[in-house]
């Protein structure tokens, strides 16, 4: 399994070691959803942490 789930739509990072009840992860549509280990391009590119399950990345 991916260390991070990128979500292309909403332009979200998530941890797949901590998703909480209130992420939308497993919601998420295929075509929008990007498996790595290395979130730290998406940051570079203006991506934002999830609220809920990568809070210290969230920027608003």
């Amino acid at each position: 399994m991916a260390t991070y789930i990128v979500n292309t739509n909403t332009k979200e990072v998530h941890k797949t070691a901590k998703v909480e009840p209130r992420c939308k992860i497993n919601e998420m549509s295929p075509s929008h959803r990007i498996n790595t280990d290395n979130a730290a391009p998406y940051f570079a590119q203006g991506y934002n942490g999830c609220k809920w399950c990568y809070p210290e990345r969230h920027t608003g």
